[in-house]
């Protein structure tokens, strides 16, 4: 498996796009971060969007794609997240308002864009990836995903303040080679990480000393990025060789 980082930080700068994974070249994990970073040739092999969130930052793109796609030929793109995430989605985004419905068009038949409920916990294969996604705390309704191809795979917490159950099936998941966990603020801002649904790093390393899991490779992902230099710092500080940075534009293979 190939998990190409379009996006992953918690904001937008000059510098800084926020969060998109592209998954074997036809699967989006959240879709802040696209058009503007793929041509139209990578644009037409995607085939399914992974949503975790409603939260802006990670649908920013969501109709750019789907105008894109629409001139482009493209047609049935599966939109899966769970229901209470799709209804978002489609009751405050693709209502015709503030953006047009692109599950109708250009036709009922033949959209652009079709949704695809997924249940939390439930299995299910998506160009030939198998996709779980696991409940975690945040301020909306948020799934984290455990993704597999060939009995291997990563986890990915997405916006997650400290929660239980994703930490649960990481520690019973077999095949996991590393884990994308959610660092927003530096340790100093651990208050406004708890209110926001966030993490801070000293608060991502309490649940995997709690968990078992200190020694699986976790890179941290969602860094704000007036704070990154900040997390970055102290990431080095602590010294632990199995905790990473995500780089944007980069590529992971499994």
């Amino acid at each position: 498996m190939k998990v190409r980082i379009l996006g992953c930080y918690g904001g937008v700068t000059q510098y800084h796009r926020v969060t998109s994974f592209l998954l074997n070249d036809s699967v989006l994990l959240d879709a802040g971060t696209v058009s503007e970073a793929l041509d139209k040739d990578e644009l037409k092999k995607i085939r399914t969007i992974l949503v975790s969130h409603a939260h802006m930052d990670h649908i920013r793109d969501l109709p750019t794609l789907a105008d894109n796609l629409f001139f482009l030929g493209c047609r049935r793109i599966s939109l899966a997240a769970v229901k209470p995430v799709l209804d978002i989605v489609l009751t405050h985004l693709f209502n015709n308002k503030v953006y047009p419905d692109f599950t109708r068009i250009p036709s009922p038949e033949s959209p652009v864009i079709v949704p695809f409920p997924l249940e939390a916990e439930k299995a299910v294969v998506l160009d030939g990836l198998e996709i779980t996604p696991v409940p975690v705390t945040h301020t909306v309704v948020c799934t984290a995903f455990v993704v597999k191809e060939g009995g291997k795979g990563f986890m990915f917490t997405a916006d997650s303040g400290p929660t239980k159950r994703f930490w649960e099936v990481a520690r019973e998941e077999q095949g996991i080679e590393f884990i994308m966990a959610d660092v927003s603020f530096p340790n100093r801002m651990e208050k406004i990480a708890l209110k926001s649904g966030h993490m801070t790093l000293a608060m991502l390393q309490s649940s995997l000393h709690t968990y078992g899991l200190q020694d699986k490779t976790v890179y941290v992902t969602h860094m704000k990025p007036l704070f990154s230099e900040e997390i970055i710092r102290e990431v080095a500080s602590e010294g632990e060789r199995n905790i990473k940075l995500l780089e944007q534009e980069s590529a992971i293979t499994l």
